[in-house]
């Protein structure tokens, strides 16, 4: 049987791999950005960087940054009391947690953070998770250490999903349409021989089948090995897979994932038209 503390570790790393992959590829100008008036941020004091906040912040409170946020899941995972208030002592090598200026140091002391917390909790025995923490958590000193480390993982976990939800925010905000210089003729298919493949990954069905207009192969395959009628068959894009298979679509490839074809994908994704018209053929 799977103990409590495994059980908390296993969730524990869930949460950040899926943090960890929303983060890479930070640049100093995303980790930065301030996309309102009034935002929350790191700013330099005379003490140096430093996280801005408030005793009582103001209602609504403000948005806050990507180095806000990450900042703070740093602080969250590296604060002392990860160590005090279940007992145990606070190791000299793990520093106080900092507030990284850059992207590159912010990434740096995620992993720290994370690498002193998860120690800290795969060294906790079942007593420490069920018995009251006492004096060290001072007005919380008769919650058990399970509902300190389950409150640790939620504030992973959500301020996780904040992370990624101001990526996405920054990206829309400031990504050009990667389809548009092919579209108005500066890509030939021979420079991005997979356009068409991706234009089916983010189902701009009018963009592939202009694309396909233009010469881009309509057999190509994205990163992950799928076709564009892989693509349109497990979607239910019956019309841009009727243009397809009419257009030379491959219906007998399959990915190298799923080892699926057209048909195979149409099925998984629960496409009944689109399983009718692929049988038919």
């Amino acid at each position: 049987m799977t103990t409590l503390s495994q059980n908390l570790l296993d969730l524990s790393d869930f949460a950040w791999q899926r943090l960890r992959n929303r983060v890479e590829g930070l640049t100093d100008e995303e980790y930065l950005w301030e996309p309102f008036d009034g935002c929350w941020s790191i700013r330099t004091s005379d003490s140096g960087l430093v996280l801005e906040r408030t005793k009582i912040p103001p209602e609504p409170e403000p948005f806050t940054t990507l180095a806000w946020r990450i900042t703070h899941i740093i602080d969250i995972l590296q604060e002392d009391r990860t160590a005090t208030w279940f007992g145990s002592q606070v190791d000299p090598a793990d520093g106080p947690p900092p507030v990284p200026g850059s992207a590159a140091d912010a990434l740096t002391a995620l992993d720290h953070a994370y690498d002193v917390w998860r120690r800290r909790l795969a060294a906790l025995s079942q007593d420490v998770l069920d018995r009251p923490m006492g004096e060290p958590a001072g007005m919380y000193a008769e919650h058990d250490g399970t509902s300190f480390a389950l409150h640790i993982l939620d504030e992973l976990i959500h301020h996780g999903a904040e992370v990624g939800t101001v990526r996405d925010f920054y990206r829309d905000t400031h990504t050009e349409d990667p389809f548009a210089a092919a579209l108005a003729g500066e890509v030939r298919p021979t420079e991005q021989p997979a356009l068409l493949a991706e234009a089916a990954v983010a189902q701009r069905w009018e963009v592939v089948l202009r694309l396909a207009g233009m010469g881009f192969g309509i057999n190509e395959r994205t990163k992950d090995g799928a076709t564009a009628a892989h693509l349109a068959a497990g979607s239910g894009a019956l019309d841009a897979l009727r243009f397809l298979v009419e257009h030379g679509a491959d219906l007998t490839a399959t990915d190298p994932k799923f080892h699926a074809d057209a048909l195979g994908w149409a099925k998984w994704g629960e496409q009944a038209e689109a399983v009718a018209y692929l049988e038919s053929l």
